[in-house]
């Protein structure tokens, strides 16, 4: 095949390709409700989303539309979303003040508009914090700047865990999945937490700066979490589900995911590590 040739044959199949993403119906909030009711064991009374608000395609009235369906959704339960901010010390050693009224998300544009809404309650965690609405909500994020770990013991993620919530995956890989830092602090997995606490800092609900100490995850160490789908959907512990131009992962039941996890790295504590990466990490 000579140049032009193949130039011509790739810009077909790009045509193509944005013909069909083209064709696809526009979502719009009772299609995306649709959905998440047709999901199995889908009336959970906790329920935690990780969302991307484009990976789905568009969706008609935007980042309200999803949410309209998520709190349809959950109605007379709690709805919950991770609110990540990052607020570590920099380079210089200056660490900035986490504000639950005014730091927005890193994770998402849907968590960063929930957290703003009337009836949600935000956990005053520099890095790690979590908003929710609905029944438990304050019992969720309560205390959460009182722990040592951002994801571990007396967390909200621990609360969720205890609550066997079901966990929604809006158009994102499992990369996003909080719930695997539990199953590794749980396990005691050497590699999770850099050797030194962190000092933090955060503003009350009095307005007061206070500051706080805690162990940071060790990140640069290389996970496999959005590997670990296929093992799960062989386990039947989620489910795929299409949505517009993207899917929705369903893990109905975060309890019998945990333990699924905690028996597996009882024999392997590798295992939500590349195995390429294992040497090095344990080097480390």
């Amino acid at each position: 095949m000579n140049l032009d040739a193949s130039i011509s044959s790739r810009s077909q199949r790009l045509i193509r390709r944005i013909g069909q993403l083209l064709a696809r119906p526009v979502l719009d909030e009772p299609t995306i409700l649709a959905t998440l009711k047709s999901l199995p064991d889908n009336r959970r009374p906790v329920v935690m989303i990780h969302s991307s608000l484009s990976s789905c395609g568009k969706v008609r009235g935007g980042v309200a539309a999803v949410l309209g369906a998520m709190c349809d959704w959950t109605e007379g339960g709690t709805l919950a979303t991770p609110t990540h901010t990052y607020c570590y010390p920099d380079e210089r050693g200056h660490i900035p003040v986490f504000d639950p009224a005014r730091t927005p998300s890193l994770v998402g544009t849907v968590s960063d508009v929930f957290w703003r809404k009337s009836g949600v309650v935000r956990s005053l965690h520099p890095t790690h914090s979590i908003a929710a609405s609905g029944t438990l909500a304050h019992e969720l994020v309560e205390g959460h700047e009182l722990t040592d770990t951002p994801c571990g013991t007396g967390t909200p993620y621990e609360k969720l865990l205890r609550e066997d919530v079901g966990v929604l995956m809006y158009g994102v890989t499992l990369n996003a999945h909080t719930m695997f830092h539990i199953a590794e602090a749980m396990a005691a997995v050497p590699y999770l937490y850099f050797p030194q606490q962190v000092n933090l800092r955060f503003r009350s609900q009095e307005g007061v700066t206070r500051d706080m100490r805690m162990w940071r995850q060790n990140m640069t160490v290389p996970r496999r979490f959005a590997e670990m789908d296929s093992w799960l959907e062989e386990r039947g512990l989620l489910h795929r589900k299409p949505c517009g131009n993207g899917e929705l992962l369903w893990l109905p039941h975060a309890q019998a995911v945990h333990q699924a996890l905690i028996a597996e790295m009882s024999v392997d504590p590798w295992l939500l590590v590349p195995k390429e990466a294992r040497p090095a990490a344990a080097a480390s």
